[in-house]
């Protein structure tokens, strides 16, 4: 006996992706039915939804024993790698050189971006499906024609207007004269956009900015909007409404409340649906750190942030990574490389079996999805690599 459609719908949507992979093969209509732009909207927001436990976390790092880039996936309640324990990256980045640094620019959707500092690729990657696209290099025009370019930030979100993925280059033009100092080079922003759906660049205006670690990806992404930590005349955040298209200043608390840059690293994160800064304030004496953590309320004012909380003293801690329930529990890197989680409860750190290279540890929310990264209405399943 046939199913009505509405109930196959229905049922379809309760099932993980692995499951609609297979259930493609059933027949043309299944096929017809999985891959529709209508279908993909609607398991994507059911998997979003606070209702059911498809909400997960990526550790992502480079292996100490191979030296290769891996992720692995964390269920969010309860907290636990799920199998297989840990999966290395798609082409270009499996079994990269050492000299190459990947980082995770962020998650949206399903759909992960990947930057490498070396040949300076840009991948977007669904784990879940094992598609990948390889993002094309830019060929906006860029004056100078002369001048280099090294990338400021990267950032990579959602157009909910448009129904688009971008990906955002703050890059840095220079003139290359091996003669010229650092201080009679010339140096220029050049800003530009990429749209997933028309799979090409183009140009966009910012304001004077200079990125601190922007090439490692976005300090923060919520709501449409990414966010980087910078320089813009004053110490600030540097935000980029994918909507919109438009930029925003924050300046961050006065040094006076959060101390010197120098002196006191920031992390920046997101908590509660805000971008959440996080202090660090080291004690070398006792060899302990300290973390105040202040959430900013309306991005472009400075007087919106507000301190929540301080965690620790804390030992052998280097950053942490973000939050994993709200304010009860944070993601933290040890000075060794290993992942753990602090309870700001009971003050108790738990070590999960995840660890890497020092300094190369990144955790990323994520939700299984079949969004393509294609950008159109219909997915296919890829070998690991493929374009």
């Amino acid at each position: 006996m046939a199913i009505a459609e509405d109930l196959l719908v229905q049922i379809l949507l309760l099932l993980p992706v692995v499951s609609l992979l297979r259930f493609k093969c059933v027949s043309k209509s299944w096929y017809a039915l999985i891959t529709h732009q209508n279908f993909i909207e609607k398991h994507l927001l059911h998997n979003l939804s606070t209702s059911n436990n498809r909400a997960r976390f990526l550790a992502h790092r480079r292996d100490k024993t191979t030296g290769d880039y891996v992720i692995s996936r964390l269920s969010y309640e309860p907290l636990q790698v799920l199998p297989p324990t840990q999966q290395p990256l798609p082409l270009p980045y499996s079994g990269v050189d050492k000299k190459v640094e990947v980082f995770v620019v962020g998650s949206c959707n399903g759909l992960v971006c990947l930057y490498d500092n070396y040949d300076l690729n840009v991948v977007v990657w669904n784990p879940a499906t094992k598609e990948t696209k390889v993002v094309p290099k830019s060929t906006v025009p860029r004056s100078p024609a002369a001048f280099q370019a090294s990338v400021n930030g990267i950032g990579f979100g959602f157009d909910a207007k448009t129904n688009d993925y971008k990906i955002i280059k703050l890059l840095c033009l220079y003139d290359p004269d091996p003669n010229l100092s650092y201080y009679q080079t010339q140096f220029i922003d050049h800003n530009e956009v990429y749209s997933l759906s028309n799979n090409s660049w183009r140009k966009v205006d910012s304001p004077l900015c200079h990125i601190f670690d922007g090439f490692k990806g976005m300090k923060a992404y919520t709501n449409g909007i990414a966010s980087w930590w910078g320089l813009c005349g004053f110490e600030s955040i540097l935000s980029f409404d994918m909507s919109k298209e438009a930029f925003l200043i924050t300046p961050l608390p006065d040094e006076r409340m959060i101390g010197g840059r120098d002196e006191n690293w920031r992390e920046f994160f997101v908590l509660n649906e805000k971008v959440a800064l996080a202090v660090t304030i080291e004690d070398e004496e006792q060899s302990e750190t300290r973390f105040d953590v202040w959430l900013l309320n309306e991005y472009g004012v400075k007087e919106s942030w507000s301190k929540l909380f301080t965690l620790g003293p804390l030992t052998g801690i280097r950053k942490p990574l973000g939050f994993w329930k709200n304010e009860t529990a944070l993601f933290l890197e040890s000075s060794d490389g290993q992942l753990v989680v602090y309870d700001t409860s009971t003050k108790e750190i738990s070590n999960l079996p995840i660890d890497g290279e020092p300094y190369s540890l990144q955790v990323i929310t994520y939700v299984e999805t079949i969004v393509s990264v294609k950008g159109g209405n219909e997915f296919e399943v890829e070998e690991q690599g493929g374009s």
